[in-house]
């Protein structure tokens, strides 16, 4: 009975320990790799500029 305790609790440590760095490996690079004095936000919000409208791309297929 003992034993069997024991291994659950194991196994309980290496599950909280095991989610712990799965969350940390998991962050998106734009918040794992910043700095202090890195002004960066979110990415996706504003990427091509205020005045972009899409109408000027040109067709890539001939």
């Amino acid at each position: 009975m003992k034993a069997i305790l024991s291994g659950i609790l194991i196994a309980g440590i290496i599950a909280v320990v095991a989610s712990f760095a799965l969350s940390e490996a998991q962050r998106p690079a734009y918040e794992r790799y910043s700095t202090t004095s890195v002004r960066v936000g979110e990415p996706g919000n504003n990427l091509v500029g205020a005045d972009w409208s899409g109408d000027d791309v040109s067709e890539v297929d001939s």
